[in-house]
């Protein structure tokens, strides 16, 4: 369910790496945008005034909205992968500035998150080059040559490397690690007695947080408040154990998210940002494989057309569950080759259940065979939409860059 990318760092398919970087940007366009920066500066006092130097000394309101919303542009451009170590790096000093803003009136959790967030877009930046899914993987594309672009789309073989992810856990993993050790030790010795796990502990702090919750009879339960102080060290230390010894986070990670929807009902605070982070280690890849027809189709491509290839890509490279064939014109089996009834001229042919379909037909049979692309189908099916866009891809297959090596 959840990936330990400490110990398994490729996959077979770039998808959880798109995923992260799409949930990671939707995650940091939320927070910005949810944010009213220019109200800080009406409060006439810092709660920490060591942070003051980052406030703007000229038009502050005016700064901190325009930094708004470039960071917001720079995150869409992120999330679908356009110049990806440009946008990262810009977005996430104009995110660190407006987070050290923030601080000097709050320094809750929520603000933490946003350094977080800063890590993360650091080090995708990093990392950059092993992006698949995205607008730089496809630029990249336009320099390859044939044989490349033909040998991604045939081989069954191919992985991926996430480092992005991996070091985004071992992150994440240090500081749940850190929490839990400031639970244990003050001042950097040990407390032997645990105190944040003593059963009268929890007990405190849920009558005082929420006293008419509707988990306030856990108080009353030494037994059950000790278990759960003792299992939230558990969770918090180990994680980062399980990362390093290379086993399996998930059970660390459901619990973790158990304990997250536990604070909300028994304290009253809900740290949503945690669902978000945790969530990029998440396995998309297994479950994207739902969301794939079970039929088999077969592909047979102009290999000396780089615009097929290239259009083809993204098909390939979603294709978790095997379900698609590649074959290029000239080793496609005798049963496509030697059809009289196909127009090879078109670039790609799609053949299913006997039936064959060419040109706009075999994108929009391709986009079928996932379900996540049904609205986009649909409106491929519309007369007039098809109308328009089947004589845009007959020009552009038409005019499609051959015989470049």
């Amino acid at each position: 369910m959840f990936v330990n990318y400490a110990s398994d760092p490729e996959r077979d398919s770039p998808i959880n790496l798109t995923a992260a970087r799409g949930i990671t940007g939707f995650w940091l366009v939320w927070k910005t945008a949810m944010y009213d920066w220019p109200l800080f500066l009406t409060v006439p006092y810092y709660q920490t005034p060591e942070y003051a130097w980052a406030v703007p000394p000229v038009a502050p309101g005016l700064i901190l909205t325009v930094e708004k919303w470039l960071l917001i542009g720079l995150l869409v451009g992120f999330v679908v992968g356009y110049r990806i170590r440009f946008t990262a790096v810009t977005g996430a000093l104009l995110l660190a500035h407006l987070a050290v803003v923030r601080a000097t009136l709050v320094g809750s959790g929520e603000t933490e998150a946003l350094y977080i967030g800063v890590y993360f877009l650091i080090l995708f930046a990093l990392f950059h080059d092993s992006e698949g899914l995205s607008v730089d993987f496809f630029r990249r594309t336009k320099h390859e040559s044939l044989e490349t672009l033909r040998h991604r789309l045939e081989s069954d073989g191919a992985s991926y490397r996430m480092p992005a992810l991996k070091w985004c856990l071992i992150v994440i993993a240090i500081i749940y690690f850190g929490a839990g050790y400031d639970k244990v030790f003050h001042d950097g010795l040990l407390n032997p007695s645990l105190e944040f796990a003593a059963a009268d502990n929890l007990a405190r702090i849920v009558t005082t947080y929420r006293p008419d919750g509707p988990l306030k009879f856990v108080a009353e339960y030494p037994l059950l408040t000790r278990t759960a102080g003792i299992g939230t060290l558990v969770l918090e230390l180990g994680f980062l154990i399980a990362v390093l010894a290379k086993i399996s986070i998930t059970p660390i990670i459901l619990g973790l998210l158990s304990f997250t929807a536990s604070n909300r009902l028994l304290l009253g605070i809900h740290f949503v940002d945690v669902y978000f982070i945790l969530l990029l280690f998440a396995s998309w890849d297994i479950g994207f494989k739902r969301l794939i027809r079970h039929r088999g189709i077969t592909v047979v491509f102009d290999e000396q057309c780089r615009t097929c290839m290239r259009a083809l890509t993204p098909f390939a490279l979603l294709d978790v569950s095997d379900s698609i064939e590649f074959y290029s014109q000239s080793e496609a089996p005798s049963r496509y080759a030697q059809r009289t009834d196909i127009d090879m001229s078109s670039g790609v042919c799609v053949f299913r259940d006997g039936d064959r379909y060419e040109g706009y037909d075999a994108g929009r049979e391709l986009l079928d065979q996932y379900r996540c692309f049904v609205p986009i189908v649909w409106v491929m099916r519309l007369s007039f939409v098809e109308h328009v866009t089947a004589r845009v891809y007959g020009y552009v297959a038409r005019k499609g860059d051959r015989n470049i090596a």
